[in-house]
């Protein structure tokens, strides 16, 4: 009963965590009553078993033999085994677990830390579509123009510009083409990915121009079709020529004339997301397009970039109220929001790993404690013989050392093996890397000596006169 009220507002909080609006869909707080009816069975079947076992074990038990144990034995009674192994069981994936849980950690902290090739603080993101209201191309065009005069104008704007398809949201927009002066290999992919760009896209986003210029006023609808390049795609098909002046057009083949001059180089900048390697890129001229569709907005501040967004929306408002603004907010938030899977899984992992330590702890401190009880003449003996409280500490707590070092030896080899599976869900960290591996086993073996600790202690205050009064 305890159990399906947690998990009512464990489902809560996973909703919080999920990592896109379709996770959140297939998600519900309320209880399904077939998971339900699955975990009743399970948990029903494992209390049968693991209740009744020992209940089998009472009636199997020798008279005799049980009133010579406790006459006279120290040994600590029957089924001491199978305890000692259903623990070290428990030990055993406990640390996996815990290892899982800190290779998706560390790997979610070193995408944190990668650097996307663009600065992400004080901009402000949004979208728009005017086609959405009904506006044409040519409409649109003079929309977009007019809008990025009026956000430059805004006090706190250093500049602002538009592109196409917004970055760091895993949306992407490749297209085949024919290069100038490279000879593409049969089977060869030329598919770079492209983006339809403003003016002062590179300015606002904090990307060099590594040759050439930017985008201006000169290219325009008419006017002769221009590109840039970023390095890798400069790279890849020029080699260590200068790629100004050189040509490319949409698609292959024989009569396919390249007509979209390079006019400037930038530097390599994230596009889908953090994990994904820098992609071989082509910006156009957004004013070019023939079609203009929605856009995504960037505003480069010099205030705090919440600040901007009340000034953001009065001044679209002021130019069209019937224009929808949607999906503000800021670039730092949307890098946030471009790990949220990556994020979701290292938390889940670190909940199971986290609550399959706490099982193994109370597992291990269950079987101390009563080990200990069962021990107790034993005790008594060693403590009437002279026996120091320090000494007797120490022997129950190197049982429990004994215990979980053999969960973690046998873990260990688990590890190395069974790691290598989530490899394509890690960054910039081996599924087998030493320092993880050896902080999860030393934090399990910490909790676990914490665990032995309170029985070994009340053992070591036990009177023996009592207890052997007692036996």
């Amino acid at each position: 009963a305890l159990g399906v009220g947690v998990a009512y507002w464990v489902n809560r909080a996973l909703l919080v965590l999920a990592p896109n609006e379709q996770a959140r869909l297939a998600l519900s707080p309320a209880p399904d009553l077939r998971t339900l009816a699955f975990s009743l069975l399970v948990s029903g079947a494992a209390a049968l078993v693991f209740g009744l076992l020992p209940a089998f074990q009472a009636t199997r038990t020798d008279l005799a033999s049980v009133m010579k144990e406790q006459a006279g034995s120290v040994a600590g009674g029957h089924g001491a085994r199978l305890r000692k192994t259903l623990v070290v069981v428990q030990v055993t994936l406990s640390l996996l677990l815990l290892i899982g849980s800190g290779l998706f950690i560390q790997s979610l902290q070193r995408l944190r830390m990668v650097n996307p090739g663009f600065r992400s603080t004080n901009l402000v993101r949004f979208k728009l579509d005017p086609m959405l209201s009904g506006y044409g191309s040519d409409r649109s065009r003079e929309f977009y123009r007019q809008l990025q005069q009026r956000l430059e104008g805004l006090p706190g704007v250093e500049s602002s510009a538009l592109a196409l398809v917004p970055i760091m949201e895993g949306s992407e927009w490749d297209s085949t083409v024919t290069v100038e002066g490279y000879r593409a290999r049969d089977g060869e992919d030329m598919n770079p990915h492209f983006n339809a760009v403003s003016p002062h896209y590179f300015k606002t986003l904090g990307i060099p121009v590594k040759l050439g210029r930017e985008f201006d006023e000169r290219d325009r609808q008419g006017a002769k079709k221009t590109i840039l390049v970023n390095e890798t795609f400069a790279k890849r098909y020029f080699q260590d020529r200068n790629p100004l002046g050189y040509h490319i057009a949409f698609g292959a083949g024989p009569n396919v004339k390249p007509d979209m001059e390079i006019i400037g180089v930038v530097a390599d900048a994230k596009y889908e997301d953090l994990r994904k390697e820098t992609p071989r890129q082509v910006f156009v001229a957004a004013a070019q397009m023939e079609r203009q569709s929605g856009m995504t907005a960037y505003v480069r501040t010099s205030l705090p970039s919440e600040k901007m967004f009340a000034a953001v929306r009065a001044e679209l408002r002021s130019l069209d109220a019937s224009l929808p603004l949607y999906d503000m907010n800021t670039m730092e938030d949307q890098l946030d929001r471009s790990l949220a899977l990556e994020r979701f899984v290292a938390y889940f992992a670190s909940g199971f790993g986290l609550l399959a330590a706490l099982l193994a702890v109370i597992g291990l401190y269950g079987v101390t404690a009563y080990s200990v009880a069962r021990r107790g003449r034993e005790i008594g003996i060693r403590m009437a013989l002279g026996a120091e409280a320090h000494r007797v500490v120490r022997i129950v707590l190197r049982e429990v050392v004994l215990l979980a070092g053999l969960g973690i030896v046998i873990a260990l080899p688990a590890a190395w093996w069974l790691t290598q599976l989530v490899r394509s869900l890690l960054y910039g960290i081996e599924p087998r890397d030493p320092a993880t591996l050896a902080l999860s086993a030393a934090g399990l073996l910490a909790v676990a000596f914490l665990a032995g600790a309170i029985p070994a202690l009340k053992a070591s205050r036990l009177d023996p006169v009592k207890v052997l009064r007692y036996e």
